[in-house]
């Protein structure tokens, strides 16, 4: 399946939509510079995506977001894959590429990957994502990179009101429930890294199994997947400044 990008239209039309109660399709197309069919055939496939989107005498009229990590609402260079089997192998195709400091989300994963070989369970309503990083670092220091992963997720959970503890191997742990889990995949030469893909798993509105807690679990409501991403990718950056 091929993955949503970051899209100027979509962007620029949600702005409109969010700054006026009705936006007529005619403004639209005249400030984003397209035809009346293109914004409706925008239109049509955001509704599709979890917006909702009401067309009116005067107009388009936005009525809910999707609080979903789209590219399109991010400020940091994302694909978005509905189903992928894991966003860690779309993540070392694109390091082969040259790719770099570049984000794979997926709403939900046939084949998620934990640690020593484990399957991270990758329900949709969970975040799910992996970071591609070209830090100038030899293989033996590639495990200096779970503490900042790690502080940035423990940071970003707080915000929620949240205690989260660490174990030594990188895990989030609510209590004795585990609610976060980080992989951190290296290739390249012994004394000179080429790139590394760092995977994170974070139940937040997904259902978790025995042993696990969530977001929803803990706070008792449903959270914003998009404010969830928005924050951690922040803290990720700020975390990692010395390995990008």
């Amino acid at each position: 399946m091929k993955p949503l990008k970051n899209s100027r239209i979509k962007r620029a039309l949600l702005k409109a939509l969010r700054e006026k109660e009705v936006v007529s399709g005619d403004e639209i197309a005249l400030k984003l510079g397209i035809s009346r069919v293109a914004v409706w055939k925008h239109v049509k496939e955001l509704n599709e995506l979890g917006y909702e989107i009401e067309s009116t005498p005067k107009g388009y009229k936005l009525l809910k977001n999707a609080e979903k990590p789209y590219p399109w609402e991010l400020d940091f260079r994302a694909y978005y894959f509905v189903n992928v089997d894991s966003t860690m192998n779309i993540a070392k195709e694109l390091g082969e590429k040259g790719e770099e400091w570049i984000f794979i989300i997926a709403e939900r994963q046939d084949k998620g990957r934990g640690r020593v070989g484990r399957r991270w369970e990758s329900q949709k309503g969970g975040l799910y994502f992996s970071l591609l990083l070209k830090p100038k670092i030899c293989l033996g220091e590639v495990p200096k990179l779970l503490k900042p992963v790690s502080r940035a997720i423990v940071k970003t959970l707080l915000k929620y009101g949240l205690n989260p503890k660490t174990a030594p191997n990188g895990d989030i742990f609510i209590g004795e429930n585990k609610i976060a889990g980080i992989l951190v995949e290296a290739f390249g030469e012994l004394d000179l890294v080429n790139f590394v893909v760092i995977g994170v798993g974070i139940n937040a509105n997904n259902e978790v199994p025995e042993g696990a807690t969530s977001l929803k679990k803990e706070l008792g409501r449903e959270i914003s997947l998009l404010d969830l991403t928005k924050r951690i990718f922040s803290n990720l950056k700020e975390e990692l400044g010395d390995f990008s």
